[in-house]
């Protein structure tokens, strides 16, 4: 199991972002730590809301990956390629027990939506 803590986050008041109470750990399939520091601020997943009815953005599913993903896109874009970051991200959600077609449209999603939050 790559992760290794919950995610426990509040409400960031009059905003639909989150902060994160505790840190959040996370192990890549390849092996490779990743530590979320309490205080992260996040929005969760970054869902247009056009398609909320397929995955709503506080999806219990995608929370957690999520949080990983953008933490690596912010805050560690020397130590992954957006490729990698992106596969973590998918690798998560299966391993959350998204079903595979929504996880690989997600993964679709973040390859072609996100570049330009690429912190590169």
């Amino acid at each position: 199991m790559p992760f290794r803590s919950d995610l426990i986050v509040k409400a960031v008041n009059g905003s639909a972002l989150w902060d994160l109470v505790r840190p959040l750990f996370f192990v890549t399939a390849n092996g490779r730590p990743v530590t979320v520091p309490a205080g992260y601020r996040t929005d969760l997943a970054s869902v247009p809301r056009p398609v909320w009815w397929l995955v709503p953005r506080d999806d219990e599913l995608a929370r957690r990956p999520a949080v990983v993903h953008d933490y690596i896109y912010t805050n560690l874009t020397r130590k992954f390629t957006k490729a990698e970051a992106d596969l973590v991200f998918y690798d998560a959600l299966l391993e959350e027990g998204m079903p595979k077609p929504l996880a690989w449209l997600m993964y679709t999603a973040v390859r072609i939506g996100g570049r330009g939050n690429w912190s590169a």
